[in-house]
């Protein structure tokens, strides 16, 4: 079975118990039945006649069916006898709607846009009046506009980004399309310090780990809160920084998560116990974990790294200047220095290309399933308002200063951290971005590849 269909069927096997308008514990979190819950106290609220026919357009078919399948549940756990129809446009829905004997017909357009999904539509009577003759006529009532709108989740983010990836670009220098959709993944108490990813329990997809001054989290794709682990008891630093800052990272072969808080004179290395959701100490960190196998100092009492560090292979390297960010992708590298410039290099020996307008948010990811990295980045200003992802291919020249493959703002927050993952194991990575918001809290907002 599918990922799309699998979503689908637990999506509507999960309303399909719904007995009662007051919504389950395990409905309130998720954005589909919250959605549904919406539209069903609409038409109720709308007066809308039984049996209820229902078409939805727009969205992929699997966020339509998902959708379809859990509000036609709670349309009849609310006894409106649900028909949810098939029609090419929702004009014919009318038609169809009239032909299976419904009375009353929603008609909804689903999307998911700045990290909500969305239901809009209006609601008709379709009764027809014998006297009307050739030409149809509409009740008075129940008719009415629809508009739901609730936060988005992993899972309906999911389901509005399925479908394969975009077809390889011909001519290298030719821009490849793309439309990343978002919704909140998880929130933390603090602001982040540090993002990572990789697969921590084995599985084939990604986790996602994240730092934060005096402590570590993972979680799994759907924003679940695997395991966390308080720092508390390392000795702490002689100097620190003024916001919070440190280095993460997924070590291979077995899988280990090394995370080091500036707060703190040294970092752990932990592994990922997933029965008992934990994550156990099984080292100690003398060096900054800029990777993989990479490593690298602090700056004592800055929020950057020194130019010097030491290469997977253990040869050293010297970066052109200090940087706040570090995104290794073998065998590309990726410095973005406190200027908002950046250096990246094809490999460990080649001349540095220079890039301007660079984030501290950056990373280097695969995110249409190309073989290529992309080059993620978020606005170079200070406090921008609001701040904006940006995704260009990887050029000879500075990439920056060519019209990007995407571009859109996000939620409120500073976003200082960036990582890509692969949550589904599919090839194609997708965008966690770490905000911190004014009230001193971290969401952490994933985006990913919407369907053309």
């Amino acid at each position: 079975m599918s990922r799309a269909l699998l979503l689908a069927s637990l999506l509507a096997a999960h309303a399909a118990g719904a007995a009662s308008n007051a919504p389950p514990p395990a409905e309130q979190g998720a954005a589909v039945p919250r959605l549904a819950r919406e539209l069903t106290d609409d038409l109720r609220a709308l007066s809308a006649e039984a049996p209820v026919a229902v078409h939805l357009s727009g969205g992929t078919p699997e966020l339509r069916r998902a959708v379809g399948s859990v509000l036609a549940a709670r349309l009849a756990a609310a006894d409106l006898s649900p028909i949810v129809l098939e029609a090419p446009t929702p004009e014919a829905a009318e038609v169809a709607a009239r032909a299976q004997g419904a009375r009353t017909l929603a008609r909804l357009t689903l999307d998911v846009e700045a990290g909500a999904l969305r239901a809009r539509g209006d609601l008709l009577g379709t009764w027809v009046n014998f006297w009307s003759g050739r030409s149809p006529t509409r009740p008075p009532r129940p008719a009415g506009a629809l508009s739901a709108s609730v936060d988005a989740d992993p899972e309906a983010l999911a389901l509005a980004s399925v479908g394969g990836p975009p077809a390889p670009s011909t001519r290298p220098s030719e821009a490849r399309g793309m439309r990343l959709l978002g919704a909140t993944l998880a929130r933390l108490e603090s602001p982040v310090a540090a993002l990572a990813a990789g697969d921590l329990d084995g599985d084939g997809k990604d986790e996602i780990a994240a730092l934060t001054e005096h402590e570590v989290s993972v979680f799994a794709a759907d924003g679940r809160l695997l395991a966390r682990r308080e720092l508390e008891t390392l000795a702490p630093a002689s100097v620190t920084t003024r916001e919070p800052f440190g280095a993460l990272a997924v070590l291979s072969g077995p899988p280990r998560l090394a995370a080091w808080s500036t707060r703190h004179a040294h970092g752990e290395v932990l592994t990922l116990d997933t029965a008992r959701g934990v994550l156990k100490p099984v080292g100690v960190l003398d060096a900054a974990p800029l990777g993989p196998g990479e490593r690298g100092a602090f700056i004592p009492g800055q929020t950057a790294f020194q130019p010097e560090l030491r290469l997977a292979d253990g040869k050293p390297f010297t970066a052109p200047a200090p940087f706040t960010t570090a995104s290794l992708v073998a065998p590309r590298m990726l410095f973005v220095h406190p200027d908002a410039t950046g250096t990246l290099y094809a490999r460990a020996g080649a001349a540095p290309l220079r890039l301007s307008s660079l984030g501290a948010g950056s990373a280097l990811g695969d995110l249409d399933g190309d073989g290529e990295p992309e080059l993620v980045t978020t606005s170079p200003l200070l406090r921008p308002s609001p701040d904006v992802l940006r995704i260009h291919a990887l050029q000879g020249t500075d990439t920056t200063t060519h019209e990007p493959l995407w571009q859109g703002p996000l939620p409120t927050g500073r976003a200082l951290v960036v990582v890509t993952a692969d949550l589904d194991g599919d090839d194609r990575r997708e965008v966690v971005v770490g905000l911190w918001k004014p009230d001193g809290t971290t969401e952490l907002f994933l985006l990913r590849q919407g369907a053309p």
